[in-house]
């Protein structure tokens, strides 16, 4: 009985063990949008900075919107990691020249099923007439609740993910401080068909804790009742 018991235990033990890390599925297409900051764009086309905003590379624009086309990368079928990589770059020039910021090289980050970090090469000079010249500044956090995800035909799409300056994108940008809610971001990837997984529901995890706990449960009430009757029987 006891052999039974240890079997039981290795049993949900072995159920209770993290699944191996997935392979990761190649992005065939990937397609970002955003408007970057609506206000700052009124600003830069106004009476005031009387500027404009050029792009190039990845980098599109049409109206209200910039579009990140063409990129590459690759995200684990069950949307945790990943990065999505463009070539290309958004200039903001305005005031006669004394304003002209370059963001170029956009990455998308993905940490967990829910948020990336989004970084940005920066260059140029801020409205305060700070020079900066930084890589991979991490500029903000993109993060969502809702997506819709079809494993069938490899598509994964989020609409409307909030996006939020970071400390270092505050620094580096000059115009807004940490914390600034940015325009909303929508994002589509397409992979390879049946690489992504489907979303696990809440409800699934819970059934298998209970199932697991359950397994526990009846091991150690069948245990403690053979060894009542094995003391009753010396009795």
């Amino acid at each position: 009985m006891l052999n039974f018991f240890a079997a039981g235990m290795v049993a949900a033990s072995a159920l209770a063990q993290p699944v191996p890390a997935p392979q990761e599925c190649v992005v065939e297409d990937a397609v970002v949008t955003w408007g970057f900051k609506e206000s700052f764009r009124a600003y830069i086309s106004g009476s005031i900075a009387q500027g404009e905003w050029l792009v190039e590379g990845d980098v599109t624009y049409e109206t209200p919107s910039f579009r990140f086309e063409g990129g590459t990368g690759s995200v684990s079928p069950n949307r945790t990691q990943g990065n999505l990589r463009y070539e290309g770059s958004f200039v903001f020039k305005g005031h006669s020249g004394i304003l002209e910021t370059s963001l170029s090289n956009p990455v998308l980050k993905f940490d967990s099923d829910s948020r990336a970090v989004l970084f940005l090469d920066v260059v140029g000079d801020t409205m305060d007439e700070v020079s900066v010249q930084s890589d991979d500044v991490a500029f903000a956090t993109v993060s969502w609740s809702e997506e819709t995800i079809d494993p069938a035909s490899g598509t994964w799409s989020i609409t409307d993910a909030a996006v939020v300056l970071t400390e270092d994108g505050a620094a580096a940008f000059g115009t807004y401080p940490a914390g600034e809610e940015m325009d909303p971001m929508d994002i589509a990837v397409s992979v390879t068909p049946g690489c992504l997984e489907e979303p696990q529901q809440p409800w699934g995890i819970v059934l298998g804790a209970l199932g697991l706990g359950a397994l526990v449960s009846v091991l150690g009430l069948v245990f403690t009742r053979v060894r009542k009757s094995r003391e009753q029987g010396r009795q």
